[in-house]
């Protein structure tokens, strides 16, 4: 169960990371092409704004799922080092329950939201605002999965992946 969770939780960060390397990708080139267009042409375009905005919601989102694998976001050193190492692991299990308790709380009240914007459209872009709605429902309930596998993985996989590293040199 270990192994099995610590391999699928490396697998949706990898696939979350690559996701937002393209959106910060795509970001750029729409500020680089509505720069380009200020400075070159003496004309804006009005939706690289929009576009950018959203996209920067699902980066967020996505980039939230890898921070979790890595503890990036979800620690208190502090707490952990005055409970000592026997207690660390309450601790962190405490603190990966409120950040579960956090995500259900968004997805349960951003998927009606998103629902309910699914006929607005953004006004300069014209994409329906059900895209930039669903990335809180999505990205919350990546989120949810990904605390359940890092649990399950035991809260530790970067010192698995080194262990695993040192034994094979």
């Amino acid at each position: 169960m270990h192994r099995t969770a610590l391999a699928a939780a490396r697998l949706l960060t990898r696939t979350t990371e690559i996701l937002a390397t393209l959106l910060i990708v795509v970001v750029t080139a729409l500020n680089l092409t509505q720069v380009g267009g200020r400075y070159l042409f003496n004309t804006g375009f009005s939706w690289t704004e929009e576009y950018m905005r959203y996209l920067m919601i699902w980066l967020m989102m996505l980039g939230s799922v890898a921070c979790i694998f890595r503890a990036e976001h979800m620690g208190i050193e502090f707490l952990e080092t005055l409970a000592g190492p026997k207690r660390a692991p309450l601790v962190k299990s405490a603190l990966y329950s409120v950040g579960a308790i956090f995500c259900l709380y968004v997805l349960v009240y951003s998927w009606p939201l998103a629902l309910r914007n699914a006929a607005q459209v953004a006004p300069a872009s014209g994409i329906p605002m059900i895209y930039p709605y669903m990335a809180l429902p999505v990205g919350a309930a990546l989120m949810l999965v990904q605390i359940a596998l890092t649990w399950f993985a035991g809260f530790e996989p970067d010192e698995d992946n080194a262990t695993e590293t040192g034994s094979a040199a």
